[in-house]
């Protein structure tokens, strides 16, 4: 599992107009920099390795915003997830008396309804 990474604006170290120019050149449009400014402290990027996470935190701090790399956990590799398969149809009974869904058990979970009757 890799350990993934985003980075939040805190707010902005220089004179909002020279962060907007700054950011403008970084492909920011002003609307999207607005909610960013307004709504402080804002995740601008998300699900990240740190080596991305990093170059992204230096070009906002070198256009003049305050950031922080915040750890946000760990994900499964693809590999781990093409590994697990989801539940069929078949693995869920539907209890005959009071119609609750569940995976197969011998009892139902809400009512205890014997859901394998002896014959």
């Amino acid at each position: 599992m890799a350990k993934k990474y985003r980075v939040a604006l805190f707010g902005i170290k220089t004179e909002e107009a020279v962060f907007r120019k700054n950011m403008a050149k970084l492909g920011v449009s002003g609307s999207i920099l607005d909610k960013y400014i307004e709504r402080a402290p804002e995740v601008l990027k998300r699900d990240l390795r740190l080596e991305e996470a990093r170059k992204y935190a230096d070009a906002i701090i070198n256009a003049g915003g305050f950031v922080n790399i915040q750890e946000t956990g760990e994900f499964p590799n693809k590999s781990s997830v093409e590994q697990k398969s989801l539940p069929s149809k078949e693995d869920f009974i539907i209890c005959p008396n009071c119609g609750f869904k569940q995976k197969k058990n011998n009892f139902c979970a809400k009512c205890g309804f014997d859901l394998n009757p002896s014959p």
